[in-house]
């Protein structure tokens, strides 16, 4: 405080300063502090993963959830539609009618939702992963990498951004960040009891068996050890 000027000083002392200085302070939290980042995010959920408050959007969202059940992603889309027409920042209508085109294989019409999703909700844990997934099918690996980072980042204790970032980072061969990512998802999967081990376990098979080809074995111990893994020969 007394590297700060003068005039700093004199409005940190008033309570204007100090209500500005303590927002500042909090806004940045975010950024390095987990728990107010998690507390800041769950907050924004509320605001944005629930229904329409207008009745017509929300019969509309019914509909396409009831023809993306029966796999009718066509007319899924039409209903999905129709709600963002009556309400166009109802996120849920928006990553379902996002959904709806990546299951068509439709990934270009997917990404264009999924962003316009994160343009209402940045922190759309739903539209990060589903947008990820969507790059990668189209091969554009720096934007699948980037929103699996920005996942993990937002979500530390999800796994699926250290395993769809593991994936990744193995296609473009950074083998070593690949491993740390996997053994994180692995070990988070084993913890909480997940179905999912069993991918983690298949995606470990894969990346050992092509390290032994690179003759990186020495790397696959290394990462083991760091992260308490035990590799099964």
């Amino acid at each position: 405080m007394m590297e700060g000027t003068m005039e700093e000083r004199k409005q940190i002392g008033t309570i204007e300063g100090i209500r500005g200085t303590l927002k500042e302070a909090f806004d940045m939290l975010p950024s390095s502090c987990y728990n107010v980042r998690r507390l800041k995010i769950e907050d924004k959920k509320s605001q944005f993963y629930k229904r329409s408050d207008n009745q017509l959007a929300n019969e509309h969202f019914d509909k396409g959830n009831d023809f993306m059940e029966r796999d009718d992603y066509k007319n899924a889309i039409k209903q999905f539609k129709s709600a963002i027409k009556i309400e166009n920042g109802f996120v849920y209508a928006i990553d379902h009618l996002a959904i709806s085109y990546r299951r068509l294989e439709n990934y270009k019409s997917a990404i264009k939702y999924y962003k316009k999703s994160l343009e209402i909700f940045p922190e759309g844990d739903v539209a990060l992963l589903n947008i990820a997934v969507s790059y990668s099918f189209v091969e554009d690996d720096n934007n699948s990498i980037k929103s699996y980072k920005q996942l993990k980042f937002l979500y530390p204790d999800n796994p699926e951004g250290y395993f769809g970032l593991a994936k990744m980072l193995f296609v473009t061969e950074d083998y070593e960040n690949a491993l740390d990512n996997l053994f994180i998802a692995h070990r988070i999967y084993v913890d909480t009891n997940s179905d999912y081990a069993m991918d983690s376990e298949k995606l470990m098979g894969i990346m050992i068996s092509k390290l032994t080809e690179l003759n990186k074995t020495d790397l696959i111990e290394k990462k083991a050890k760091e992260h308490n893994i035990t590799i099964e020969n």
